[in-house]
């Protein structure tokens, strides 16, 4: 099952599989930036970022052995990457 949603505060996250994806306001203003998602609104840009890839995600996690849980999505909009992060331990870097 593919949940979606957003609080008060900005925070967006998307559920699959046990996983939950959490992309903060932080890091939503850093993917904002990358030239392919310049102009798009909220809360269409988070969804679809994380909708989009979390099928992906949840393989590549599953795969390597993580526990499902929540699950931190960090933008680094200079090496176009998503870190993705459990408690304080970064599990994969994925392309965006």
């Amino acid at each position: 099952m593919d949940t979606s949603s957003q609080n008060r505060t900005g925070t967006y996250r998307t559920a699959r599989e046990g996983f939950a994806f959490v992309l903060d306001r932080s890091n939503v203003e850093k993917l904002k930036a990358i030239p392919e998602f310049e102009g798009r609104e909220e809360p269409a840009i988070a969804d679809d970022f994380l909708r989009s890839r979390a099928e992906a995600w949840v393989d590549v996690l599953s795969s390597a052995g993580a526990e499902p849980g929540e699950i931190f999505v960090e933008i680094d909009p200079h090496q176009k990457k998503a870190r993705l992060a459990k408690a304080t331990r970064i599990l994969i870097t994925a392309d965006i």
